[in-house]
């Protein structure tokens, strides 16, 4: 069976199949892995999941995951379970096999494009968005029928995957988003770990036309150091930050939702008075867009003088001092 429809012969094929590779065998909640695989199916199906995405869920602990070590079939046997299953579900097992959930999961929600990072390979990519609500739906019935048959585990995990489910509600379908509810709602006000303390800027990143005439501009006229990293990307450094360059089209993933030259409103400050920013900016052949104004900056007021880079985002050359502060734009 090769064309993935979930048609009759498909499920008593690819049972068969994860019996005969000892999914009867291994203990999981709620029985052995067998057991588990079905019910995930069975949960897919009355979500009103496309056939593909049932056997799919049925088979997707085919190559182990993230939180099951155990495989049943090595990755470079794929073409085993593509001809069992159809191309288009054995590449749902696949995507769900080989997700690193430690990069992916913080991203669901809140990110796009969702970047995918292959814990098998390294490589990173972006799913397709029916792709990607396929492998959410796999994660919602995976992990309900984990906690429905494992009080420790949903104790523990429950209040995560809650949140996890609600804020990637968007990404499931309304009959996955109510069974998370049901289930997971009483652990929604389990006190999470302490919120990450963010303690300062390490870098930016400016998507930018031209590479090395966006170096050359901060290095003349802002005193930016270029340096280069990786495989011949670019940067500038000042102080204890830097700005990593993208350029245009060729942005590397993970990027920015909607990357674009001259979005960028970036406040930079120096020790020298406005006074001298002005006759530096006007000895360089740079215009003012506005300047020196009084400003509130992250610890107090400055003094800014507003210019604009080769790709028009708005630079804000700022100076700490005494005078009375303005809100910011």
């Amino acid at each position: 069976m090769t064309d993935g429809r979930g048609t009759a012969p498909s499920w008593s094929h690819a049972e068969a199949f994860l019996h005969g590779r000892g999914a009867a065998r291994m203990p999981h909640p709620g029985g052995t892995l067998l057991e588990h695989l079905g019910r995930v199916r069975d949960l897919l199906a009355e979500w009103g999941a496309d056939p593909s995405t049932q056997i799919a869920g049925l088979c997707h602990a085919t190559y182990g995951t993230d939180g099951f070590d155990e495989s049943l079939l090595p990755v470079t046997e794929r073409a085993v379970l593509a001809e069992l299953i159809g191309d288009k579900a054995e590449a749902l097992v696949y995507l769900y096999a080989s997700c690193d959930r430690g990069v992916v999961y913080p991203q669901l929600g809140g990110v796009e494009p969702v970047v995918f990072r292959d814990r098998f390979t390294g490589t990173e990519h972006a799913p397709e968005e029916a792709d990607l609500r396929a492998f959410m739906e796999i994660t919602a019935a995976n992990e309900l029928d984990v906690m429905a048959h494992n009080a420790e585990l949903a104790a523990r995990h429950g209040a995560q995957l809650h949140r996890l489910f609600t804020r990637s509600g968007d990404l499931l379908s309304r009959a996955a988003q109510e069974a998370g509810d049901r289930q997971l709602g009483q652990y929604a006000s389990v006190p999470s770990v302490p919120p990450v303390r963010i303690t300062g800027i390490d870098h930016l990143v400016l998507t930018v036309a031209d590479v090395e005439r966006t170096v050359a501009f901060y290095q003349r006229v802002l005193g930016m150091q270029p340096v280069s990293f990786g495989q011949g990307r670019r940067a500038l450094t000042f102080g204890s930050s830097k700005i990593n360059l993208h350029e245009a089209g060729r942005e590397p993933l993970p990027r920015a939702a909607r990357p674009t030259p001259g979005s960028a409103d970036v406040c930079l400050v120096t020790e020298l008075p406005q006074k001298q920013v002005l006759d530096h900016l006007a000895a360089c052949g740079v215009p003012v867009e506005e300047g020196p104004v009084p400003r509130t900056g992250a610890t107090g007021p400055i003094s800014s003088t507003y210019v604009r880079d080769p790709d028009g985002n708005l630079i804000e050359i700022s100076t700490y001092d005494t005078s009375a502060a303005e809100p910011c734009d």
